[in-house]
């Protein structure tokens, strides 16, 4: 035999070896796959997307439902002031905004957290003007999150919002599997 060269397989340990493998294969379709791991396990995965789903629709829905209401009724608020504003990007990918706006005519007054999401947009050095809607007087935003990337937000939600509802679903399918082979 040279080196390099290409057998023909038609030895004797080829053919037990090709046996071998045809009977492992053919035992292996036969056998459906069985989910990996038990069903509690399955169950907190389960609860674990679904609790993520819930708090994304919790925090980010009524303010992005509230925006798209309001939209093009904000005007500034010359009373309001932006403070600790900052932007927080992950991999180049998901950028989570925060500030607070006080009042400067009432400074007891708590000040408003503001929160927002985005997917593929960074802050890029925005200003942070506080507005104020014309019809809703008590709604106040950041501009910037009011206005400007307002569709971004919206598209960042429901395709989060999309793959959290995928992964709950597929938790339950393999949660159910897991059930009834248990």
């Amino acid at each position: 035999m040279a080196f390099g060269k290409r057998q023909s397989g038609v030895g004797a340990a080829a053919q037990a070896f090709n046996v071998d493998m045809t009977v492992a294969q053919s035992q292996a379709a036969n056998d459906s796959a069985q989910p990996v791991g038990h069903p509690f396990r399955w169950l907190l995965v389960l609860l674990a997307c679904g609790a993520m789903f819930y708090g994304l629709f919790v925090t980010y829905g009524p303010d992005i439902l509230r925006d798209h209401r309001l939209a093009g009724t904000w005007q500034p608020a010359y009373d309001l002031q932006a403070t600790e504003g900052k932007c927080e990007r992950t991999n180049f990918v998901i950028t989570r905004c925060s500030a607070k706006i006080i009042s400067v005519a009432r400074p007891d007054q708590a000040p408003i957290a503001h929160n927002f999401l985005m997917l593929f947009a960074g802050g890029g050095g925005e200003a942070l003007v506080p507005v104020r809607s014309t019809i809703d007087r008590n709604a106040v935003s950041i501009f910037y999150a009011a206005e400007t990337k307002l569709w971004n937000r919206t598209l960042s939600f429901v395709f989060s919002a999309g793959i959290l509802a995928l992964f709950s679903f597929g938790a339950l399918l393999v949660f159910l599997k897991a059930l009834n082979s248990f």
